[in-house]
């Protein structure tokens, strides 16, 4: 019996141009290349086809290159919108709370309109809780993960791998978006008298840090409810009253006998201005969010800088924001 000559392995695995539109993306205008030998090894190609990969990009305009000595290579230009083509990137996905507030729903246009030049789409996915967001950019199933200042300062540790963008105030929380909802006619005790059940979050730390400053220890009995259910909490019965971000809602709270009203202790205010800014977190080698901390390095807004032309980057000005359902 004889067997036939198995043809060599091609290399698994991007490609040399992916793998440098990348990196450039990453080191941006006056960055530093790796060499050319990095490339070899890592990739298991020949020198002529990371040659081949840079000499074409060059050619491109997607980036130009000066050569320094023993310094290395560095970057002098790049079209980030022809590099993201070149690496072939997939489109942004942005992690939301559940349930769409508005301020959130804001942020994620922003970032849809900061990425559409590059003809890149961004996706929108929710999930509950700014802990299980943040561990899903670190598992790289997703770029991006929105968050408050408050959850923010709670779960980023200082030098963990993280590159935030912090927004200005109020962009996670507007200003009086942070309410009591009860029944109508208003705070009391709970049925007949019985002691007031508080609904609490027990996965969220800003729900219950808000919840403990406006309902100390004594007002009542605490009751773990999901923060996004308070309003069906209470008219259900199966709580007395409870912190609720606003949301646009089909039939209104008082239409439905229950009755929202601003927060009144001081310390919850206080915390509630404190926490109330919005912050989009990515892992440090993330190129989304690389990109995004360029934008506000060059000192651009996210939220009040001009927006690109609609559909601008697209085939056919599609809307650059998917939900991902």
């Amino acid at each position: 019996m004889t067997m036939a000559a198995s043809s060599p392995t091609a290399p698994v695995g991007p490609a040399p141009r992916e793998v440098i539109a990348r990196d450039v993306l990453r080191a941006g205008v006056g960055g530093r290349l790796p060499t050319t030998v990095h490339y070899q090894e890592s990739l298991g190609v020949g020198s002529g086809t990371v040659q081949k990969a840079l000499k074409d990009l060059r050619n491109e305009g997607a980036m130009s290159l000066v050569a320094r000595g023993h310094q290395g290579t560095f970057i002098t230009g790049l079209d980030a919108a022809l590099l993201w083509s070149a690496a072939r990137l997939s489109p942004v996905h942005l992690l939301l709370p559940p349930n769409a507030p508005p301020e959130s729903m804001r942020v994620a246009t922003a970032v849809a309109e900061r990425f559409a030049p590059l003809g890149a789409y961004t996706t929108v996915g929710h999930l509950r809780g700014a802990e299980p967001r943040l561990r899903s950019i670190e598992a790289h199933q997703a770029d991006i993960a929105l968050m408050s200042a408050g959850a923010a300062g709670d779960l980023l540790a200082a030098g963990a791998g993280h590159r935030t963008l912090t927004l200005g105030s109020g962009t996670y929380y507007a200003p009086g978006s942070l309410v009591v909802v009860t029944r109508t006619p208003g705070p009391g005790h709970g049925t007949d008298g019985a002691e007031l059940r508080i609904g609490i979050d027990l996965d969220s730390d800003d729900h219950q840090r808000l919840t403990h400053a406006e309902f100390p220890e004594g007002t009542g009995r605490y009751v773990p409810t999901d923060f996004t259910s308070v309003p069906r909490a209470v008219l259900l019965g199966e709580i007395d009253a409870g912190i609720w971000h606003t949301v646009d809602s089909l039939i209104p709270l008082d239409a439905a006998g229950l009755t929202v009203a601003p927060l009144t202790r001081p310390d919850a205010v206080e915390l509630a201005r404190a926490i109330s800014a919005a912050v989009l977190v990515a892992t440090r080698d993330n190129i989304p969010g690389v990109l995004l901390a360029r934008t506000a390095n060059e000192g651009r807004d996210l939220l009040t800088t001009s927006p690109p032309a609609p559909g601008s980057g697209l085939p056919g000005g599609d809307d650059p924001l998917r939900l991902r359902v």
